[in-house]
């Protein structure tokens, strides 16, 4: 009996010992207060990945194809307005599309539900913070099923070829999204 109690306080001390760490896990890959520490690079030169195609609406309602963007490094950013997080790194992007638009592209694309997340919402957004990167909406979710976006922020960082070198979960400042960028190059 007494072997049987043992057991069972060790199972239940190592079932929340686990518990700990892997909260710990989550909230550094997922809520870090931005950095390139939640930046990976992806692929190899001699097993390159190709990013995935999908279909997103711009600002003017017309639907374009991320692989249209190909020919120029490309910053694939999945956003919404109610992200605490994604608040926090519009700056960097903002202030690295300024500096980098022409060489760069920068495709945020925003999670448009038409509830939690509305065009009115966005347009207001951008004007209110003067913000002047282009925007995208994923209105069906082919993207970000396509990506395997599970939580925002997530960006992911493409050359010009084609080719996904980079991804991050959860929020960058400037240098993560400049190494990420470099990455791109």
């Amino acid at each position: 009996m007494e072997n049987k109690k043992t057991k069972l306080l060790f199972g239940m001390v190592a079932f929340v010992a686990l518990l700990i760490v892997a909260v710990f896990v989550y909230n550094h890959f997922v809520d870090s207060e931005g950095s390139s520490e939640n930046l990976v690079s992806i692929g190899e030169e001699d097993n390159p990945i190709v990013a995935t195609d999908f279909v997103m609406t711009n600002e003017q309602n017309e639907e374009v194809q991320l692989s249209g963007f190909f020919g120029k490094p490309i910053v694939l950013n999945f956003w919404a307005t109610w992200c605490p997080s994604c608040v926090a790194e519009s700056p960097y992007f903002e202030k690295l599309y300024q500096e980098m638009g022409d060489e760069v592209h920068f495709i945020k694309v925003n999670l448009l539900d038409g509830q939690r997340e509305t065009r009115a919402r966005v347009d207001d957004y951008m004007i209110n913070n003067d913000y002047h990167f282009p925007v995208y909406f994923d209105i069906t979710g082919e993207g970000a099923a396509n990506y395997g976006v599970r939580s925002i922020p997530f960006s992911i960082f493409i050359d010009a070829n084609g080719y996904v070198v980079g991804a991050a979960q959860g929020t960058l400042d400037e240098a993560g999204l400049r190494q990420g960028i470099r990455m791109a190059q």
